[in-house]
């Protein structure tokens, strides 16, 4: 899954609260299993940049490491999430349709970025005494399910009638208003 999951998502609850399209012409958006709904928020494409760059940086050495270049990069992609939301906005949404700021989005692909980045094992927060690397998991967990339970409460979760197809099952007359 991707940042573009997540402005495809955004679309698809935007296409579904058109009252008049009840059901969408075909299925738009991702499906809506458990699994699916933890994946939906991971930002790959700043993730897979961030690894890449972190790999370009100095190895840390078991005398004094410096954690400074990693704290720089970590800010920089942090910053750049909401930049690419944005941008894939702009580029998902048709040319006559009014742009909407993905807001929700741009909170969340930095915080989930933060998350999947302090999850790696080269995370600078090593940097800190008594840091453990198995936090790492504890980190990602709390993170990306609290993302979801937030998701979720607020409606930012494409529900299973507006990402079928009526022919596929959905309620005809949905989304309800």
């Amino acid at each position: 899954m991707s940042i573009a999951t997540m402005v495809d998502t955004r679309l698809a609850l935007a296409q579904a609260a058109d009252k008049s399209k009840p059901s969408p012409d075909k299925p738009v958006g991702v499906s809506t299993g458990v699994a699916n709904q933890i994946t939906r928020w991971i930002p790959t494409e700043t993730i897979s940049v961030y690894v890449a760059l972190l790999a370009l940086l100095v190895p840390l050495s078991n005398r004094a490491p410096s954690f400074e270049s990693r704290w720089i990069l970590f800010g920089i992609v942090t910053a750049v999430n909401p930049i690419v939301v944005i941008l894939l906005m702009m580029a998902k949404t048709q040319p006559d349709d009014k742009f909407a700021w993905p807001v929700f989005e741009m909170v969340v692909a930095p915080i989930a970025f933060a998350a999947w980045a302090f999850a790696l094992p080269d995370t600078p927060l090593s940097q800190f005494p008594h840091y453990d690397l198995k936090w790492n998991a504890a980190i990602l967990s709390v993170t990306t399910t609290g993302i979801v339970l937030v998701a979720n409460a607020l409606h930012k979760s494409p529900d299973y009638d507006q990402v079928v197809t009526k022919q596929q099952g959905a309620n005809p007359v949905s989304p309800e208003p």
